[in-house]
């Protein structure tokens, strides 16, 4: 896989001719042993408990997070030789940022956060042994506790060039294993041996992490990079997890969980910002499992639905598709082209359509207990519902031909005017906004909310002005887009990075546009002249959203 960015981006170019030597922030250690780097991983999480704020109330993610001398390790400790992790001597700074990782990056990074949270389990226990994870939550950990420091920007961009340069290594050195498969094309049952590189979970999740968090170094980086050499590995990883089967699926282990959920909602994120083929997604289908397993076990970032966020990448990557056409309308002869190839995406469209609404979530009393009293089971299905709905109005948007007028969405919307598509979309947006208005401000899921409010929040209007029409639906109409500014704000107040500027950015700009719609022109529709997608695009707002 080849690590490169574009211009402006925080990400560092790897290749095979070239290696960028940085200052490295740590220093080999010679007498190490992966047992005490165990036992103190063990210890940050005894000592430091996702509640640190006050004891007699649970910690929510608008509380401050401080960042001072007051850490549960001693000085002297940082310096003690026989202290260590994996394969070297932490310096100070390093061991400052490993603290920030388990005080605050677990906390917020995750939709609910307990002993059970991923982040402080999974992690912790993998890295022990992983220089790579190691590295890689070193890197987004130190970009958050230094987001805005300006006299100190070169320390996150060293801890993320040192964790590329241990990926770049570890892909190098990638040990191969031979699969047997059966040629289809031979009846006779020939076998045939395959090289399957021998991925293990902790690169995938080094990948993942440094993809998904390449926005924290840099607001404009969107991580595309290493989601494009990603693909393949995850490919070969459910090979070697035999994964393609599905009574594998359903006994994942909590780790397998946490990668395949992970990932899907890396390329959930991912797939406003780039154009693909619609097939480039089809090794996510599998896990869309209409039989969940007996015992849901909630996951960071998809909550307890990962297959509603397949059903969204494959959506907005329908959306990227149909916007691409529209270029084609520019010569008469390419018409006709345009129009057969909006006839296939349509196909797919509306075969999306019936699983997005085909598909149950599962009741309440089937979600494991994760152990946090600010999020609740119910909000985690709070998410879901609002995802899914966000996919069918993208999708509706898009293409008006997949509404369905028998079809009921959760009773979400109101039937007698579902033949209408700037009505159907307009509900659903108030359907989401509504939903979201139900989970409290510091619930934990408000990490994992930020594109469901750009989606439902880019379809609130137009408004007209004052005194010009003061009816039930331009006061409500405002109403929802404060909700949508506080929601936001709260989210950047509790979370502190700068994607989440350039999603208010972009719905600021969705509603001006919107607003001067009736001044200009006489349209009656409440459907926006131009998508968001189009205004990150034309704004050059693109990031990470997730």
């Amino acid at each position: 896989m080849q690590l490169k960015s574009g211009p402006g981006s925080g990400e560092t170019q790897n290749d095979n001719n070239s290696e960028v030597q940085a200052p490295r922030p740590f220093t080999q250690g010679s007498s190490s042993s992966l047992s005490n780097a165990r036992e103190h991983l063990e210890d940050m999480l005894e000592m430091q408990p996702p509640s640190t704020s006050n004891s007699d109330k649970p910690s929510t993610l608008c509380d401050d997070v401080q960042v001072d001398e007051e850490y549960p390790l001693a000085v002297d400790e940082l310096y003690n030789d026989s202290f260590c992790l994996t394969s070297y001597t932490p310096t100070p700074q390093t061991s400052l940022i490993l603290d920030h990782y388990f005080t605050a990056v677990c906390h917020f990074n995750s939709s609910f956060d307990s002993v059970n949270n991923p982040f402080r389990s999974e992690v912790a226990r993998m890295m022990a042994d992983s220089p790579l994870l190691l590295g890689c939550v070193l890197s987004m950990s130190a970009a958050h506790l230094y987001q805005g420091d300006k006299s100190s920007s070169c320390i996150p961009l060293e801890f993320q060039t040192e964790a590329m340069s241990q990926l770049s290594h570890t892909l190098s050195k990638l040990a191969m294993t031979k699969e047997c498969e059966v040629d289809d094309n031979w009846p006779t049952a020939l076998v045939y041996r395959e090289k399957i590189p021998n991925v293990s979970d902790d690169l995938l999740l080094s990948i993942i992490f440094l993809g998904m968090t390449a926005a924290w170094h840099d607001v404009s980086a969107t991580g595309l990079p290493h989601l494009h050499g990603s693909r393949q590995l995850f490919k070969s990883w459910i090979t070697l997890n035999k994964l393609t089967d599905i009574g594998k699926r359903r006994q994942m282990t909590r780790t397998q969980t946490f990668v395949v959920s992970s990932m899907v909602y890396w390329e959930a994120m991912s797939s406003a910002l780039f154009d693909q083929q619609y097939e480039d997604l089809s090794h996510l289908t599998m896990f869309c499992d209409p039989h969940p397993p007996a015992l849901i076990q909630p996951c960071p970032w998809t909550g307890v639905a990962t297959p509603i966020f397949v059903f969204l990448a494959k959506t907005l990557t329908l959306v990227r598709n149909n916007q691409a056409l529209k270029s084609l309308r520019v010569f008469e002869s390419g018409e006709s082209h345009r129009k057969a190839l909006y006839a296939e995406l349509l196909a797919k469209a509306t075969s999306l359509e019936r699983e997005i609404v085909g598909y149950r979530l599962p009741f309440v009393g089937l979600i494991d207990n994760i152990g946090d009293p600010c999020t609740t089971p119910d909000h985690l299905l709070y998410i879901s519902r609002c995802y899914r709905l966000a996919a069918l109005l993208e999708l509706y948007s898009a293409f008006p031909e997949t509404i369905r007028r028998e079809e009921k969405l959760d009773g979400a919307i109101d039937q007698d005017h579902d033949d209408d598509k700037a009505y159907l979309v307009t509900a659903l947006a108030y359907s989401i906004l509504e939903i979201l208005e139900r989970i409290p401000d510091d619930s934990g899921t408000i990490s994992i909310q930020l594109l469901s409010l750009l989606i439902a929040g880019s379809v609130l209007g137009p408004v007209s002005p004052r005194g010009e029409n003061e009816g039930p639906k331009r006061l409500e109409t405002l109403r929802l887009r404060i909700f949508v500014r506080q929601r936001i704000h709260k989210m950047y107040a509790a979370v502190r990075l700068g994607p989440i500027g350039n999603a208010m950015l972009i719905l600021e700009e969705v509603w001006a546009r919107m607003d001067i719609l009736p001044a200009v022109q006489n349209m009656s529709s409440a459907m926006p002249s131009c998508h968001w997608i189009d205004i990150m695009l034309e704004k050059r707002l693109e990031t990470m959203f997730g």
